[in-house]
């Protein structure tokens, strides 16, 4: 599965906070490593973005808007069977 950088970063970020608040340094260590692991992903993540052609990106965007209605799709049939 491929993530987004945006994703990524937010991941980087909430790790980040988690370390600060963590007052057992194993588990900061291990909130700070996830943290290094989500920021190489999002660098990893830019530049395969960026070096993508315009059609490979329209055809995640097309991609990502079917996922996206499908997502809708279940969550209207689950809200009509409750």
């Amino acid at each position: 599965m491929r993530f987004s950088p945006q994703f990524c970063r937010e991941q980087e970020a909430l790790q980040l906070a988690k370390a600060a608040s963590e007052p057992l340094e194993s588990r900061r260590h291990i909130a700070l490593t996830a943290a290094k692991a989500w920021a190489a992903e999002a660098k990893l993540t830019e530049e395969r973005v960026a070096n993508t052609s315009p059609l490979d990106k329209l055809d995640a965007e097309i991609t990502e808007e079917f996922a996206l209605e499908d997502v809708d799709l279940d969550q209207d049939a689950s809200s009509h069977i409750a």
